[in-house]
């Protein structure tokens, strides 16, 4: 059934978790940060967290019950294009214009560094023999990389403007790249030869990782790039 993946460790189960809600707590954070007056800035938050509960209670629904196990084609994709086109309408949204305009451009950058420990434990999860090595960095699945150049970069970037592009570049190329990697390692006609298959989305808390992860990291590089276009000139702050 619907947890029976839960294979792996307890740790990187609960590092998963964690990684996630900190994603979620950044947008909220941000969104207190960059609302004025403070009221407004109460209000939006709580019903931006009141909506971001129920998007994760409809997601929970609809994997418990059971139709990506049923027929992972066309559910699977679909769910995979509709939540990551649901993060991204967020960054095109007046809402995502505050936000690129309003956070410093250090924490853009930095925020991207989250997939570096995002990427311990999908390499976890492969050991443990829950996803395929191919979403590992010994596979085809680089993104680690994109974690550690934001990490390594975002101290520097409002000295120097042009290592704020090179991060968004890079994160964006692997992330076009995770995405394609996830796609050809489930169970489509057109996919690899690869076991086990992928399925995370199947089941719970794993389902997690396209929503928050995959479509937090797509948020904040249509932020960091409006940012960056938006601020040609000047020192950043």
């Amino acid at each position: 059934m619907v947890f029976a993946l839960l294979r792996g460790s307890a740790t990187s189960v609960f590092a998963f978790v964690v990684i996630c809600l900190a994603l979620l707590a950044s947008l909220l954070l941000a969104v207190w940060m960059t609302t004025t007056p403070r009221t407004r800035a109460a209000r939006a938050t709580v019903l931006l967290a009141g909506g971001l509960a129920l998007y994760g209670l409809i997601i929970a629904g609809i994997v418990l019950s059971g139709i990506f196990e049923k027929a992972f084609v066309p559910f699977g994709p679909l769910f995979l294009v509709v939540t990551i086109a649901a993060a991204v309408s967020i960054g095109f949204s007046r809402l995502g214009i505050r936000i690129a305009a309003g956070i410093p451009l250090p924490w853009l950058v930095g925020f991207q560094s989250f997939r570096l420990p995002l990427e311990v434990v999908l390499h976890d999860w492969y050991l443990t023999g829950t996803i395929p090595e191919s979403m590992t960095w010994t596979g085809s699945n680089w993104d680690i990389v994109s974690g550690i150049v934001s990490l390594a970069f975002f101290p520097f970037v409002s000295r120097w403007r042009a290592l704020a592009w090179i991060a968004n570049v890079v994160g964006i190329v692997l992330l076009v790249n995770v995405v394609r990697v996830a796609i050809l390692s489930s169970p489509v006609p057109f996919g690899w030869d690869v076991e086990p298959k992928l399925e995370l989305i199947a089941y719970l808390p794993y389902a997690f990782i396209v929503p928050i992860c995959v479509g937090g990291a797509a948020l904040g590089h249509v932020l960091l790039t409006r940012r960056l276009l938006a601020f040609r000139v000047g020192v950043e702050k």
